[in-house]
């Protein structure tokens, strides 16, 4: 991450959507937005209100010039993009044929060229600005501009070659880094990746290259990571269960078909498939791959209801993507409207502006009262805005050992709520009975953010808000963080028994555990059990969190806690050194589980996310 040195604590992203603002002044009537009107909003924010408090109106007021000025830190800006309702839900272009490209660059150039052989005729000098007079098209006189700055050349040298260099898709009227035009850009790569391998070919071969040729880090630097990788990885992030393809292996020369694949199943759909909420994910996608070039960046985002028609769930990565990879990395300036309690709720740390009917300009509200105006007239409606969860446990280890896990697991996947881990009393330990009663009284008395987490103990059942871990699986805590795999790993990790011990594993080190095996895993259970005297007939089959199905047994997992590590302590003397109650457990969460958290048993991980 990168810091700001003077304010070391916050990072570079939350600086600019904290302390960059935005100055609005309304100078003509639009609609239902009467002038004067003049206000400051941050560079990231929600506008939300009731229907008809004219929430479009201010934006489309914003976005024209004609009756507005932004400024952004005292600069007035000119490239405002407004997107109107439904306006990320693009019509994705699926075919490219690369003789289109070619065919452009052509016409481009003859323009050029004609433009100059006017001036000859009419003894005019060679000047830029005076060719392009003789250039319609405000997209081919930006082509020719950057050709010449990129190539370095003067008018007279000007290439066609030059122009195909500095070719990308903003030059074909797609001025607009939410074009959809997915094929078109991605063969537009792929035909730079082949040029400069025939050119590298030929270099190998002495012979002449048409442009130098450039190494895979070069090439990356010129052009940015293909942008079909780029788009997976997005994907990936939000959820979305396909890939794109892409036209590597395809020849140069051939037309390419866009085309989305079930990342599980393996089976192809037409982008025209997708649903809407995966429409605006993917159009965001390419926005964000867009801003790495020149492709119509612009100077500030309007953007009317993107979550109309989204799941809640997808209306969350929307936010992040705009908050994390528009405005933060990419320094977009953003403003979006919305009717969504779930969007305001998922606006964490944004700023949360209401626009009320006759008023023009938008004020500051929390979230809990922009939540409480979006929802007035549903009843029985009840939104919590709080994520934050109490959660009784039954002794301060315990909250120790969550707390851990919490932060472990907290930063591979997400959980469903910020729990608070408190011991159901303060002296003297506790037990279940503690946990059960402080939490029903306090349920009971309104208190619905409130959960207890007790051990199975071989008969304690959950109810509403009484989780049991491991019910029905292992009696405690404590047969879990001393789980024999983590436990091998353990004595592997600090070298009190060797490696070789565990009977032909296919790692030789504890650098290596990362390429651990399931068959791996299941010989140092063995061994741990066979030791213990618990390597017994009745046979469990148990799930880690990266899925592995592994074999225990049910006199390990019913085996008293307190006098399971008991045991580990008599059969390996060497854990004797753990001398505080709490000290073997939090190593193996340290160390192990924190090293390693695909090995733990799922039922820890699964029990954190039904804390909901």
């Amino acid at each position: 991450m990168t810091f700001i040195h003077t304010l070391a604590v916050i990072n570079l992203e939350e600086f600019i959507i904290k302390y960059m603002s935005i100055k609005i002044t309304i100078n003509q009537k639009h609609k239902s937005i009467n002038p004067p009107c003049e206000f400051e909003l941050p560079t990231f924010c929600v506008l939300t209100g009731k229907n008809g408090s004219g929430k479009t109106h201010l934006l489309e007021a914003m976005s024209n010039r004609d009756k507005s000025q932004v400024n952004i830190n005292g600069n007035l800006i000119q490239n405002v993009r407004y997107i109107g309702f439904n306006g990320l839900n693009p019509t994705i272009e699926e075919t490219c044929d690369p003789n289109s490209i070619s065919q452009h660059v052509k016409n481009v150039w003859n323009q050029y060229h004609s433009g100059r052989q006017q001036l000859q005729r009419r003894n005019q000098e060679d000047n830029i600005n005076l060719i392009l007079n003789y250039v319609p098209d405000e997209n081919m006189k930006r082509f020719i501009r950057k050709a010449l700055q990129d190539s370095g050349k003067s008018t007279s040298q000007l290439t066609e070659n030059d122009l195909s260099d500095s070719f990308d898709i903003s030059f074909m009227g797609q001025n607009d880094f939410f074009t959809a035009q997915f094929a078109l850009i991605f063969k537009n790569y792929h035909r730079r990746q082949e040029e400069n391998a025939i050119n590298e070919y030929y270099q190998s071969k002495g012979k002449l290259i048409t442009k130098p040729v450039l190494s895979d880090d070069e090439f990356k630097r010129n052009y940015g990571e293909p942008p079909w990788e780029f788009i997976n990885k997005i994907l990936e992030e939000t959820n979305i269960p396909y890939e794109v393809n892409n036209p590597e292996g395809d020849r140069i020369d051939a037309s390419f078909v866009f085309k989305l694949r079930d990342r599980t199943e393996g089976f192809e759909i037409s982008s025209a498939d997708l649903s809407t909420g995966e429409k605006v994910l993917m159009s965001l996608a390419l926005a964000i791959y867009n801003t790495g070039g020149d492709i119509g960046k612009p100077d500030i985002l309007l953007i009317d209801e993107p979550d109309a028609g989204l799941h809640p769930s997808m209306s969350k990565m929307m936010v992040k993507v705009l908050k994390e990879n528009i405005v933060g990395q990419n320094h977009i300036p953003t403003i979006i409207s919305t009717h969504s309690p779930t969007t305001v709720i998922a606006s964490e740390g944004v700023s949360i502006y209401q626009l009320e009917r006759g008023t023009n300009i938008p004020s500051k509200i929390p979230v809990q009262k922009a939540v409480e105006i979006l929802s007035a007239d549903i009843p029985f409606l009840k939104i919590s805005t709080e994520r934050r969860r109490q959660v009784f446990v039954e002794s301060k280890y315990d909250v120790a050992y969550y707390e851990l896990l919490q932060n472990i697991y907290g930063r591979l996947i997400s959980l469903p709520s910020e729990p608070i881990f408190i011991p159901a009393r303060t002296s003297n330990g506790s037990n279940c009975t503690d946990v059960i009663d402080v939490v029903t009284n306090l349920y009971s008395n309104g208190n619905d953010q409130i959960y207890g987490i007790i051990d199975w103990d071989m008969n304690n059942k959950p109810t509403d808000r009484i989780l049991v871990l491991g019910e029905n699986e292992r009696y405690a805590i404590e047969n879990y963080l001393l789980d024999p795999l983590l436990m091998g790993i353990l004595m592997i990790r600090e070298n009190k028994i060797s490696i070789g011990d565990f009977g032909g594993l296919s790692i030789t080190a504890y650098s290596q555990m990362i390429n651990l095996t399931p068959e791996d895993g299941q010989l140092i259970i063995d061994k741990v059990l066979t030791d213990l005297g618990l390597n017994t007939d009745n046979k469990l089959t148990y799930k880690t969190f990266n899925n592995w199905e592994l074999q225990i047994t049910q006199d390990f997992n019913e085996h008293q806690g307190h006098e399971l590590e008991a045991l580990f302590k008599t059969k390996y003397p060497f854990l004797n050194a753990y001398r505080r109650e709490d000290a073997l457990k939090k190593d193996v969460i340290e160390k192990v589980i924190n090293d390693h958290p695909d090995f733990v048993p799922d039922s820890i991980v699964k029990t954190m996310m039904n804390i909901e």
